[in-house]
């Protein structure tokens, strides 16, 4: 099972435009905040940071996996802050891949469901939500609907092969 992706931040109107243009989308969900307040408002079992996030929230350091996320633990000083039991590090990306957030978006997206898929294929404690901001989804470079398409498409395709 997929885990559903809360997107979250700041600005509610930007939010509330996503969330409109992803009404058909069920594992896509929306919390206004930031930080432990998220997390405990929707529930989340991880947060997912980038790289240079991960080495200050998670203690996550390189090298990292090309192309790849990967699930850590929270230390317990994060834990105790209200940040969730896991964070989703990723993802190392090369100086020749293409910098368009189209690429970027299934990059994210594809690398962080392969993580807790694998993760909870193998773990007691299972992740079923993963909060992420939409500036890690390069969601404002993108017209929302081209940008929950690519989302549906990744989705669908993780649906299909039963990961």
């Amino acid at each position: 099972m997929n885990p559903q992706l809360v997107i979250y931040g700041t600005d509610a109107e930007y939010l509330k435009t996503l969330k409109g243009a992803s009404t058909s989308l069920p594992y896509i969900g929306y919390e206004f905040g930031f930080g432990p307040e998220v997390v405990q408002k929707a529930g989340l079992g991880a947060i997912w940071a980038t790289p240079f996030a991960a080495l200050e929230l998670f203690g996550a350091a390189p090298p990292y996996p090309m192309h790849e996320a990967r699930v850590v633990k929270t230390p317990p000083g994060q834990l105790q802050r209200g940040m969730p039991r896991y964070g989703i590090v990723g993802v190392a990306t090369s100086r020749n891949d293409p910098k368009d957030p189209e690429y970027n978006l299934r990059l994210v997206v594809s690398s962080l469901l392969k993580a807790v898929n694998e993760f909870n294929s193998r773990s007691s404690d299972v992740i079923r939500r993963v909060g992420i901001l939409p500036e890690d989804l390069d969601l404002r470079r993108l017209e929302p609907n081209t940008a929950f398409g690519i989302i549906r498409d990744i989705y669908e395709r993780y649906q299909l092969s039963g990961a």
